[in-house]
């Protein structure tokens, strides 16, 4: 995954979980929907997805103030048939309506042997496999997708239409994993742009260039310059182009949401809702093979792609989900990198909520990353205490 670098120091995930978990309770919301939101976002930076991380929630905080996101939302599942039901999200943070209509959807899976959940008044929800993952340790295959407002060029054109819209698909299997090898579902969780908007925000907040090929500036040019950034590539030029099309279809036509340019911008008008649809889908392995035997193959299927030989000579071969699992044991042990001007803004938002800040809670120099997800580096100038 396309990752940038910039100066940052480390804090154990469980300080910084609980550091959320206030800021969000003292912004209004329920101390169970503040757990779970600040879990999703310390999580995805556990697994290197500092996009979809804690980076986000000073944003989450001031469309809580500006009144575009409902702190204490009143989510309502309907139930429309044996596999299908709707979740309209009461304009609440995207974690909580994408939790409940992914335990809606395992749910009617249980039932019926399938389950699709269509989502409408939700917002940004975090990284998708947070959702993806609960439905493979219920021993489903997961299909979770969402979409967002207008920052992707379809193939051949100058201006963007839909959005990242990202997918992810999860598959459970058995125990597995030799050596150094971590074990876990496989996992796939991509955008369809090139980069999340969300790193190119990132590398705005910290003051650092994006890669060339990435994105275009208001002028339609390649740019480095993170702040300049109009719009991104389609990962796979058609390719990505269309599919993040038929993912709004999916997110938007089924929950009678807005799609592409009508979706109201994330980083816009603070105070109108961003109106996110959304589509979850859950398939009950069980009703079609024994689960100890489809665990058994997927662990098989897994076990052959690893070992076949490297491209690069000190190279292995990574299935999907296996590179976020090394950085999440990684992370686990050595903490998790964040930028020092995130944590300037973290410190103020303290301030303003008359918390205690994160100065001083184990924070300290990162090291250069060994990871796969290599998203930081250490630089002479960093400060060892803040």
């Amino acid at each position: 995954m396309p990752q940038v670098r910039y100066d940052s120091l480390v804090i154990d995930h469980k300080v910084l979980d609980a550091f959320c978990t206030r800021l969000l309770v003292a912004a209004g919301l329920a101390q169970h929907d503040a757990q779970l939101v600040a879990q999703s976002l310390v999580e995805a930076n556990l697994r290197g997805i500092d996009s979809h991380g804690a980076a986000r929630l000073p944003h989450y905080l001031r469309r809580i103030r500006h009144g575009s996101i409902n702190p204490r939302p009143k989510i309502r599942t309907e139930v429309l048939g044996p596999a299908a039901a709707h979740v309209d999200g009461d304009h609440g943070l995207g974690q909580l309506v994408m939790n409940q209509a992914t335990h809606a959807a395992i749910d009617l899976a249980g039932r019926s042997g399938a389950g699709w959940v269509a989502v409408s008044h939700s917002s940004h929800c975090g990284a998708l496999a947070f959702y993806g993952l609960q439905i493979a340790e219920a021993g489903m295959i997961g299909l979770v997708f969402t979409h967002a407002d207008p920052m992707v060029l379809p193939h051949g054109a100058k201006r963007p239409f839909c959005g990242t819209n990202p997918i992810c698909i999860t598959a459970p299997c058995a125990k597995h994993g030799a050596g150094d090898r971590p074990t876990g579902a496989l996992c796939l969780d991509m955008a369809t742009s090139k980069v999340p908007w969300n790193t190119v925000a990132n590398a705005a907040m910290e003051g650092v260039p994006i890669e060339h090929g990435w994105a275009v500036d208001a002028e339609g040019n390649d740019t480095t310059k993170a702040d300049r950034v109009a719009a991104l590539y389609p990962f796979g030029s058609y390719k990505g182009s269309g599919l993040g099309l038929m993912i709004d279809v999916l997110c938007a036509m089924l929950s009678d949401a807005p799609f592409g340019p009508d979706i109201p911008k994330m980083y816009g008008d603070l105070t109108q809702p961003r109106e996110l649809g959304g589509m979850v889908g859950a398939i009950n392995i069980g009703r079609f093979v024994p689960l100890p035997r489809f665990h058994a193959r997927v662990t098989e299927l897994i076990e052959r792609w690893v070992a076949l030989p490297p491209s690069e000579p000190d190279g292995r071969v990574l299935y999907p989900g296996e590179p976020e699992l090394i950085e999440h044991q990684r992370r686990l042990r050595d903490g998790i990198p964040v930028g020092l001007q995130l944590l300037d803004e973290f410190d103020q938002l303290a301030g303003a909520y008359e918390l205690e800040t994160l100065a001083g809670q184990a924070l300290r120099p990162s090291a250069t990353p060994a990871g796969p997800y290599a998203a930081i580096r250490r630089h002479s100038d960093i400060e060892t205490t803040r």
